[in-house]
């Protein structure tokens, strides 16, 4: 027979906030500013111009980690041919616009890049807006109250714009 049931202790507030912070910084911060760095890529407005046309592609990874690569030849100005691999299916042959980024990752350039980049940045400043307003909430008067969520559900309709777009663009290439 089971012993007496304990109640369970209370946890402190400290710790609340610090998963609270956690999880803001982890599932918000680092997608906007990683999600923002990608798609200034996207756009073309940093890293490299390049080169990628595409001799081979393929699934790399098995189960739920899938996902279709290709590999290929690299030209980037006054630099010698090397082969390089982009996370994304390409046509087989056709050279493509790329960029390569400060980290030597290859980012293709085009809408498909961009929106889907766009849905990740803006999904970290859903996250973030929404912590802050979880920090306020007890903060703010009513009046004002009504008008921020209503503010901070423009960046979570956005992100499901980017997304719906980047699903479009993807199943129409």
């Amino acid at each position: 027979m089971p012993g007496p049931a304990r109640l369970a202790r209370p946890r402190s507030p400290w710790v609340r906030r610090l998963t609270a912070v956690f999880f803001v910084v982890v599932l918000g911060l680092l997608p906007f500013l990683g999600g923002g760095y990608m798609l200034a890529g996207a756009l073309g407005l940093v890293g490299q111009r390049a080169v990628f046309t595409a001799t081979s592609c393929g699934v790399a990874g098995t189960g739920k980690n899938a996902y279709v690569a290709c590999g290929g030849n690299l030209v980037v100005a006054h630099r010698p041919l090397r082969y390089a691999t982009v996370g994304t299916r390409l046509r087989l042959g056709r050279p493509t616009s790329v960029r390569v980024l400060a980290g030597g990752q290859v980012e293709t350039v085009g809408p498909a890049a961009v929106s889907g980049w766009s849905a990740v940045t803006l999904w970290g400043l859903t996250v973030l807006t929404g912590g802050a307003l979880a920090v306020l909430r007890g903060r703010l008067r009513s009046p004002f109250r009504d008008t921020v969520l209503r503010v901070a559900g423009v960046p979570g309709g956005l992100t499901l714009g980017a997304l719906f777009v980047y699903v479009v663009v993807r199943v129409a290439a």
